[in-house]
């Protein structure tokens, strides 16, 4: 279903752009986004791991509309800067989520419901497509992710976690950010008191499934409660740096296209993934190999990138990275800013490990501009794109 390098991401890109408008608005809840009047713009695989950016996106939508007739477009691509935001204001509802996904894999991991519900077994046929589907391609639908999630937590009565993980081990745009709160909002923890749910109705309408008589959803369920309250924690960002002064940098998976997004070409590249450590999820190899795909096209098929020298390692991630600090003698490496996920864990292990390197952490404005209207809901946030994206 998708191609991984960056050809095709560009092609994906342009062949919607005509589609971004009204057209989107009026399809966009339709879950047929795999056949030729596909509903949404499938960029997602890319733009998790920003191979092309949100900014990008942006910048090429509004050539061609005014906001006005893409507005609902926008606001979808402005959800997961919104998201990641949020969860980094609020750092501790994903190291809690992990936490308590390990516990409940003790627990449930060995339960014959839960096997059920992973391996595509239940009683409800057209979930078992789902769980297959996501499987095979490594996507779902939007709209098909929300119904997955809230049958997940209210009719088949699993914790929300375990599904949140198993997300996480199968989508190629799996983001620990939009995955974790999307799953919190639909079990209504995000928005306290308030859930989603799945009828029967709705998926009927919205997607080419007719599901039978004893099929049965529970559409009435109670929010799930959770006490504890995650106060809002202060970013410190910087976005104020010299691209001249920026020599070595170590550039991690999710920020893959950053060099070209600033159009820095004076510079010496350390890339790839250290495998061993990427483990916050089990990962299915169809995410791996996307990952490393996408990472060796990003740099190899772009003329932007030929004249720079470029280090991808994935198998000896470490111990290249030795070698490569070795040979240059270097002495001060910039880090493009991460977000929750695997490359936070990666970059304390890596600064860590050589105390005498002056590591320099720095953020894309685009970042810093729109994360100071993320601490609240998404209203507020949103409130502000008019006014974001003037600055893009």
């Amino acid at each position: 279903m998708f191609k991984s390098n960056i050809s095709f991401a560009e092609e994906q890109l342009l062949s919607y752009l005509p589609k971004t408008g009204k057209y989107y608005e009026a399809n966009r809840n339709y879950s047929e986004d795999r056949s030729n009047n596909k509903t949404t713009s499938l960029l997602s695989p890319f733009i998790r791991y920003r191979l092309i950016s949100e900014e990008q996106v942006l910048r090429e939508v509004l050539k061609k509309y005014d906001l006005r007739e893409c507005e609902k477009f926008i606001q979808e691509i402005y959800w997961r800067t919104y998201w990641k935001g949020w969860l980094e204001h609020r750092p501790s509802v994903y190291s809690d989520y992990l936490e308590d996904r390990n516990k409940l894999i003790e627990e449930f991991g060995n339960k014959k419901f839960y096997l059920n519900a992973i391996s595509g077994n239940t009683n409800l046929s057209f979930f078992n497509n789902w769980i297959n589907t996501l499987k095979e391609d490594g996507y779902l639908h939007n709209h098909v992710r929300m119904w997955f999630a809230s049958i997940w937590i209210f009719t088949l009565n699993l914790p929300w976690q375990l599904g949140a993980d198993f997300f996480m081990q199968h989508l190629l745009d799996g983001d620990p950010a939009s995955n974790t709160l999307s799953w919190r909002w639909v079990a209504g923890i995000h928005t306290k008191g308030k859930n989603y749910l799945a009828r029967k109705s709705n998926i009927e309408k919205y997607s080419n499934i007719k599901i039978s008589d004893n099929e049965i959803l529970n559409e009435n369920a109670n929010p799930l409660v959770e006490e504890k309250i995650y106060n809002v924690n202060e970013l410190h960002l910087n976005s104020d740096y010299n691209l001249e002064e920026i020599k070595y940098i170590l550039i991690p998976t999710d920020e893959l296209n950053i060099l070209k997004d600033l159009n820095h070409k004076k510079v010496n590249v350390f890339t790839g993934l250290p495998l061993e450590d990427y483990n916050d999820h089990n990962f299915s190899e169809k995410i791996i190999k996307h990952i490393k795909s996408i990472c060796i096209s990003c740099f190899s098929d772009d003329d932007f990138y030929k004249n720079i020298k470029i280090d991808i390692e994935f198998e000896s991630y470490f111990e290249n990275l030795d070698k490569w600090i070795e040979k240059f003698q270097i002495q001060e490496i910039y880090l493009p800013y991460v977000t929750k996920g695997n490359w936070k864990k990666i970059y304390k292990k890596i600064i860590t490990k050589y105390p005498s390197i002056n590591f320099i952490i720095f953020n894309r404005k685009y970042d810093v501009n729109s994360w100071i209207f993320s601490k609240k809901g998404y209203f507020k946030f949103k409130q502000n794109i008019p006014n974001l994206i003037t600055k893009i």
